[in-house]
């Protein structure tokens, strides 16, 4: 299997294991491989390939009107987006977060503002969606973004302590994920605006359009599009460098306050560290490291 094809399917199934869905079974293919999925109401399969020429390439089958592919379609940027995405600004913001499917570490969002000016700049550098590029290379491209661009980003970063008491919170309220993300999505623009002239912001779409602006009312003074697979705008790609980059000192932090290693994702490597921690320090106590509402904790 291609190296590239490995990494898309390990950032997939990270992703869809964030969101209750399971992997049932796996079968190579012409050029890709095939995943059978399923969110315990229904399933469906995947088709996944890599050409030189195309890159990755997605086809998605079963029932269009089901929630699973709606889910499914939704990470993967499979349906079409009728927003308007081909945006003229000169300077705005793009968004991006990491950590939402993390068991361990913070939830991070980080915006940045990009000038039309620098893009041809970055892009010859290498600089692009962090789920393409290397753990080195983010931590390059960061360190220059915060060496030359520092008054253009602004962070807001929920450590697993807040996060869990936000989001037991939020569910009282009957409010979901969706909507805390919302929040800190805002509350990164508005900063920004205090201080940063812009046209307008680009989000990775995660939520309605209804669901971000009700977050901060602030918001609806701001032109925004959200985009699914926003990444490939350069304003995007830079905080998701960015993000990426804080979330995993983040990490590294933790590793050392508490002498462990804490492992990415939600796998079964997850569930043993937490197994471990929880040895340690008693289960209680990785609401200090950990996401507690994620199904990893039931298998603790």
């Amino acid at each position: 299997m291609h190296q590239k094809l490995q990494n898309y399917i390990t950032w997939l199934l990270d992703e869809l294991t964030a969101k209750d869905i399971t992997l049932i079974d796996t079968k190579n293919i012409p050029y890709g491989q095939q995943l059978k999925l399923s969110n315990h109401r229904s399933e469906i399969s995947i088709n996944i390939y890599y050409s030189k020429s195309k890159g990755i390439s997605v086809v998605l089958g079963g029932n269009k009107k089901s929630d699973l592919y709606n889910e499914i379609s939704q990470i993967t940027g499979i349906r079409q987006v009728t927003d308007n995405i081909n945006h003229k600004w000169k300077r705005w913001v793009g968004t991006d977060e990491s950590g939402k499917g993390d068991f361990f570490g913070p939830l991070v969002v980080c915006g940045f503002v990009m000038e039309k000016k620098l893009q041809d700049k970055f892009r010859e550098m290498g600089i692009m969606d962090s789920k393409k590029i290397s753990a080195a290379k983010i931590t390059e491209f960061a360190a220059y973004l915060y060496r030359h661009y520092k008054k253009n980003i602004e962070i807001v970063i929920l450590n697993p302590a807040k996060y869990n008491e936000l989001y037991t919170k939020f569910r009282d309220q009957n409010r979901k994920l969706n909507e805390l993300l919302a929040w800190m999505h805002g509350r990164v623009i508005l900063n920004l605006k205090k201080r940063e002239v812009f046209e307008g912001a680009l989000i990775d779409k995660f939520a309605s359009e209804r669901t971000l602006k009700e977050s901060l009312k602030e918001l609806n003074k701001i032109s925004l599009i959200q985009r699914v697979r926003a990444e490939d705008d350069m304003a995007v790609a830079c905080a998701s460098i960015i993000a990426r980059d804080k979330f995993t000192q983040a990490i590294d932090e933790l590793s050392d306050k508490y002498k462990m290693k804490f492992p990415k994702g939600a796998s079964q490597n997850v569930i043993e560290a937490a197994k471990k921690f929880s040895v340690e320090y008693g289960k209680d106590r990785l609401r200090e490291v950990a996401k507690i509402h994620f199904k990893t904790w039931d298998s603790i």
